[in-house]
């Protein structure tokens, strides 16, 4: 056993300042007075960006399957089905809980018709009429008919909607411990006159009235999120609707005004949901596997139009998007006219006992992963991410020119004073290398920025590197293109939106533009015989891993779910011809192609609703994938973010540059305020060496637990059975017998 205490360390920033803190051994500590002109840094482990600690559970009431006939069983689940209603329990057979979609009495809560149509159906639509209004409809608004078909594992219904006259086909259908739900493509049809708009599927299975159970409800927000079933004098009168690998840019989302949804800050990277009632008691995670390219995560906190706690998908066929009718811009909001096509299949995995919690959920998710192959191995040692600001592109009078900020000849040199210091291992990104600096030149890669280099200069520093054995990253992006730039038409391989707009942001000060997938993947391969003429190995990948859009440019069309496999296809170009590849926050369809996850998500939007931050994403790859933190020479608290990292299995990174940062003020890269390596040298050392002493003890090693003793104190399992206690609080903590300083960490080999 051993522990490390840490402390402040006063780093100059400009134009604030940062505290950034310095580990010293317990044999040699050093008090160092830390003043800021922001005051002193306040923890915040009692908000909702920690995880409360578990209470008893409540008595959870005994279901009934009156009125519901046993479609089939195997060894693990009983399936039973309502005829009218297409409703579902599944009944856990070893713990005896019976999961209900709807409710048993419906008359004894506070719901409309609407809503008790909707709670107790099997699934719901809007629907386009002839008139241009979007209307719902639910099995059992009209009593809509349905064929039901019983299967030796489930059941099929042909539902045919009676309002709508639209058609829907759902199958149901037991496999061990899971239940799939299938919705496929083939079976809707839409009504002579009506039109299916979206769908939801079972929305109210997991849901909890207030707080009459224990539980929660789990969102993969950030690293993730739970919603507990709490009674709150803060109601929300908002649900949750996180877009699945973000907002479509091809369309235009005005279903509903900004105001009628809580929308997530960060982009949802994995398409699952789930609820616990009783904590390691009852518990499920639904995993999308079809149709989330076309999916939302809908999540309704008690308040939001009703008294429940409830999480579903929904599913879009068609969207709206503004269509202009004039050169100033005029015009109105339509439908698309043709339907998406894609089969919608989710999921269900029951969990119990032990595993029906958060971190089963995670666990239960990963094993699927590694099942469809969809995870595997890499290295996950202790490492440190440096990245380096090579040149930026800074705006002249009658031309741009470049601003050297980090010659590729000076890495050499940083990696051998970092070894020094018993850094032993770290990799390195190299950013803005191309001709014209970072801003400048993309999709273009090559020439070589010739102020940072010769030809030489850069051969030279990959041997040195890889003789070093520190693998070395050339930043690169393939899907975003910057205005005048050359290497692509702003005609034809730009994407574009369903009203023909291009697909265009603002950022840096500058315009970008998405380009077409069939152009990404073209650029792509040209890009390799570049890369390999130039000897470089190992790429670091931006937007192309985690931007997804539906593409119209003409001649080049492409659904978001063609993207994907476009994508797919770069990635597996790279894998199998080159070196590593690693990703900056990729969706969950890239994660099969990368060997490390770079900006990982280390909380979640923080929302009202939202009771806790839990690690989901960081517990699906450890000890699959290493996965490194933002930059901590952005942090506005680096105690409280090594702690995180510690916990959450993180490695550090720095964003890093010989020049001083005040020279990029004038530049699109003014945002970096701190970066100069001699001024962050010591902290490298000091965060590398508390990861090293923490995460070190548990490389390659999956969590199997995670426990919090009071809020700010957690307690992290591995499955060598090393435990790591983390205290954020201000005041030492024991734990059985283990005492943890404040702001402090201690690793227990062995287990207590």
């Amino acid at each position: 056993m051993y522990k490390k205490i840490i402390l402040f360390l006063l780093i100059a920033m400009l134009p604030v300042h940062v505290i950034a803190d310095s580990l010293k051994d317990k044999d040699e500590l050093e008090e160092i007075e830390v003043e800021s002109e922001l005051g002193e840094e306040t923890l915040r482990f009692d908000s909702n960006q920690f995880t409360q600690t578990e209470k008893e559970n409540k008595p959870l009431p005994e279901g009934s399957l009156e009125g519901f006939e046993k479609v089939t069983e195997n060894e693990e689940l009983a399936l039973y089905v309502n005829r009218a209603s297409l409703a579902i329990k599944i009944q856990n057979k070893s713990t005896g809980y019976i999961w209900n979609s709807g409710l048993d009495q419906p008359e004894n809560y506070r719901l409309n018709n609407t809503w008790t149509e909707m709670v107790q159906s099997a699934i719901t639509i809007d629907y386009l009429d002839r008139k241009g209004n979007v209307k719902t409809e639910s099995i059992l608004t009209s009593e809509s008919e349905s064929e039901i078909t019983m299967e030796e594992n489930g059941f099929k219904a042909d539902i045919e909607f009676k309002n709508s006259s639209i058609d829907v086909q759902l199958k149901v259908s037991l496999e061990e411990d899971d239940v799939v739900i299938h919705v496929p493509d083939a079976g809707i049809k839409d009504g002579k006159y009506n039109k299916i708009v979206s769908m939801k599927v079972y929305p109210f299975l997991g849901a909890a009235n207030e707080d009459d159970i224990s539980g929660y409800l789990f969102i993969p927000d950030g690293s993730g999120a739970l919603m507990r079933f709490e009674k709150s004098p803060f109601r929300s009168d908002t649900p949750f609707v996180g877009n699945i690998y973000g907002t479509d840019e091809g369309f235009t989302r005005n279903i509903a005004s900004q105001d009628d949804y809580t929308y997530p800050t960060q982009e949802i990277s994995v398409p699952v949901y789930g609820a616990v009632h009783g904590v390691k008691q009852n518990g499920f995670i639904t995993a999308i596997e079809e149709g989330q390219s076309y999916g939302s995560i809908l999540a309704y906190p008690s308040g939001a139009s009703t008294d429940f706690f409830w999480v579903t998908s929904q599913y879009q066929y068609r969207f709206s998007y503004y269509q202009p009718t004039s050169k100033s811009m005029g015009g109105f909001n339509v439908y698309q006219e043709e339907k998406n096509s894609f089969d919608i299949k989710q999921r269900v995995m029951i969990l119990e006992d032990e595993e029906a919690d958060y971190v089963g959920m995670a666990k239960r998710y990963q094993e699927r992963l590694v099942e469809t192959e969809s995870l595997e191995k890499e290295e996950d040692a202790v490492d440190v991410r440096l990245e380096f600001l090579g040149g930026e592109t800074k705006k002249g009078l009658l031309w741009d020119t470049v601003l050297p900020m980090t010659k590729v000849n000076e890495i050499p040199g940083y990696v051998e004073e970092l070894q020094k210091n018993e850094v032993d291992n770290m990799h390195v990104v190299y950013r803005g290398y191309t001709k014209g600096g970072l801003t400048g030149t993309l999709p273009e890669k090559f020439p070589l920025e010739g102020k940072l280099g010769s030809d030489a200069d850069y051969e030279e520093t990959m041997k040195k590197l890889k003789d070093k054995d520190i693998p070395f990253y050339f930043y690169t992006d393939f899907t975003k293109a910057y205005e005048g730039a050359s290497g692509f038409s702003g005609s034809k391989d730009v994407a574009k939106k369903k009203n023909a707009q291009p697909m265009t942001q603002r950022e840096y000060g500058k315009m970008s533009y998405y380009l077409s997938p069939e152009k990404t993947l073209e650029i792509a391969k040209k890009d390799q015989k570049d890369f390999k003429e130039h000897g470089v190995s190992n790429l670091a990948v931006d937007t192309t891993g985690y931007t997804l859009f539906s593409d119209y440019n003409k001649g080049m069309k492409s659904t978001r779910s063609e993207m994907i496999e476009t994508y797919q296809e770069t990635f597996g170009l790279y894998q199998e011809q080159m070196g590593g590849l690693s990703f900056y926050k990729p969706n969950d369809y890239a994660w099969g192609y990368m060997d490390k996850y770079l900006d990982m998500p280390m909380y979640s939007s923080s929302y009202m609703f939202v009771t806790d931050t839990v690690p989901f994403l960081q517990i699906v790859l450890k000890g699959y994938k290493p996965y490194y933190a933002s930059f901590s020479n952005f942090s506005h608290n680096p105690t409280e973010e090594v702690l995180r990292m510690i916990e959450f299995g993180a490695y550090p990174s720095f964003y890093l540059t010989t020049e001083s940062s005040q020279e990029l003020l004038k530049t699109p890269s003014r945002g970096l305020y701190t970066s100069e390596f001699d001024v962050w040298k010591e902290q490298v050392i000091a965060q590398y060496k508390a990861v090293k002493e923490s995460l070190g003890e548990v490389e390659n090693m999956t969590i199997t637990d995670r426990i919090v003793h009071k809020k700010g104190v957690v307690e992290v399992v591995y499955e060598n059975g090393v435990s790591i206690i983390v205290n954020y609080t201000e005041a030492p903590f024991s734990v059985q017998g283990v005492e943890v300083e404040a702001t402090s960490f201690e690793v227990v080999e062995g287990g207590r």
